[in-house]
């Protein structure tokens, strides 16, 4: 876990944040050039969940800090934001003030954002390993 409390939040960073954690889910490339371990990673890359591993890896100090949290939501675009505010709404969670609720957002934001960097690894890599397997000469 990377610890920001000294730089300033931005969208970017965030990003950036997340696609680190994403890295960080995936299986390691094989390392025999081999028919059988491209086809035991495309079943690792498939077996994971990208909200399971956006879930457990969004515990970022810029989240459980109520000022950081509060940052976190000013610096997404409107729309990132807005979908937050949306998925609060529908998981009726409940809070007892705006602190909280602010945390409440930038948790729904990091979640979502991990889970999106995990999906576009996963998606990437797929291809990669589906690249090496249609061009092997097995």
């Amino acid at each position: 876990m990377q610890d920001s409390t000294d730089n300033k939040l931005t969208y970017k960073r965030i990003l950036d944040r997340a696609m680190s954690d994403a890295r960080e889910a995936m299986p390691n490339l094989p390392t025999a050039n081999t028919l059988e371990a491209w086809e035991a990673f495309i079943a690792d890359l498939e077996a994971l969940d990208a909200y399971d591993i956006a879930s457990e890896s969004s515990e970022w100090d810029w989240v459980i800090y109520y000022s950081r949290a509060m940052e976190l939501c000013l610096c997404v675009p409107s729309s990132v934001l807005n979908d937050s505010e949306e998925s609060y709404a529908e998981f009726c969670l409940e809070v007892e003030g705006f602190y909280q609720y602010a945390t409440q957002l930038a948790s729904l934001i990091v979640t979502s954002e991990i889970a999106q960097a995990v999906e576009t690894l996963k998606d990437e890599l797929l291809e990669l390993a589906n690249t090496q397997i249609d061009n092997g000469e097995w």
